[in-house]
């Protein structure tokens, strides 16, 4: 073979025929731009619509309508139940029971007390014949102011232990009377300027005196509580806390 080139050049072999046509990037020429496949342009473009509903959505959910903040739905606070205050525990306090108010004179002493008493007949409780004046010349004081407050007081009990023969300067003379408080003021008023020895006792005053004469002994002992006046005067008697049953009857503990 000749080693000379024919005319008109080098020709191309069929492979260079089949090889793509490359660019010329001599000199700093700018390379060809390559072809976007269309099916990527569409799919870039729904991408972008779905961020922007996105955020949309997102923007809704945050900002209420009138672009304020809209608060998350959340429970209407209810008010807390308040606690209703039990009553405060107490102790009550008892009105005391009004005196008792005894008709007859064996009610004023517990049972058998009178019964001890009157054994063997010697001593009587209001005897048939001292009934007549029983009401008039009974008093249970010497002194004269209180024999006045006593007479003059309508709403009384007398009561008296003496010799059931007749007569005689022995026994207990009692009057239970029921006064207001002025007569009863008026009586332990008397009895401080009487020489009578006062006190408290048994939630009232309690007055007494004592006397011994012409070979006898005799006194008196006056009890006043809430209206409640308890007048004795006793001669010659060893009979003792008779006043005091009383009191213990109309004013129980």
């Amino acid at each position: 073979m000749s080693d000379q080139t024919p005319p008109g050049g080098p020709q191309p072999t069929p492979e260079d025929a089949r090889a793509p046509q490359q660019a010329d990037v001599r000199f700093g020429a700018p390379a060809p731009k390559p072809k976007r496949n269309p099916m990527v342009i569409w799919l870039s473009v729904v991408a972008g619509v779905l961020a922007v509903a996105l955020v949309v959505v997102i923007g809704l959910l945050v900002v209420g309508a009138g672009g304020s903040p809209s608060a998350g739905p959340s429970a209407t606070p209810s008010a807390s139940p308040t606690a209703t205050p039990s009553p405060t525990e107490t102790t009550a306090i008892e009105t005391p029971a009004p005196p008792a108010r005894p008709t007859e004179c064996a009610a004023l002493f517990p049972a058998g007390y009178i019964d001890s008493l009157t054994t063997g007949g010697v001593l009587a409780l209001n005897p048939g014949w001292a009934q007549p004046t029983l009401d008039t010349e009974f008093i249970g004081s010497n002194d004269g102011v209180l024999q006045d407050l006593i007479a003059t007081t309508p709403d009384r009990l007398n009561c008296i232990l003496v010799k059931a023969s007749g007569g005689g300067d022995v026994g207990i003379l009692t009057n239970v009377l029921w006064v207001d408080a002025e007569r009863q003021a008026a009586a332990i008023a008397q009895m401080g300027a009487a020489g009578f020895t006062c006190s408290e006792e048994s939630g009232g005053t309690m007055c007494f005196t004592d006397v011994s004469a012409d070979g006898g002994d005799y006194g008196e002992r006056h009890f006043l509580r809430e209206g409640t006046w308890v007048a004795t005067r006793w001669s010659n008697t060893a009979i003792s806390g008779w006043t005091q049953t009383i009191v213990a009857t109309l004013f129980p503990a």
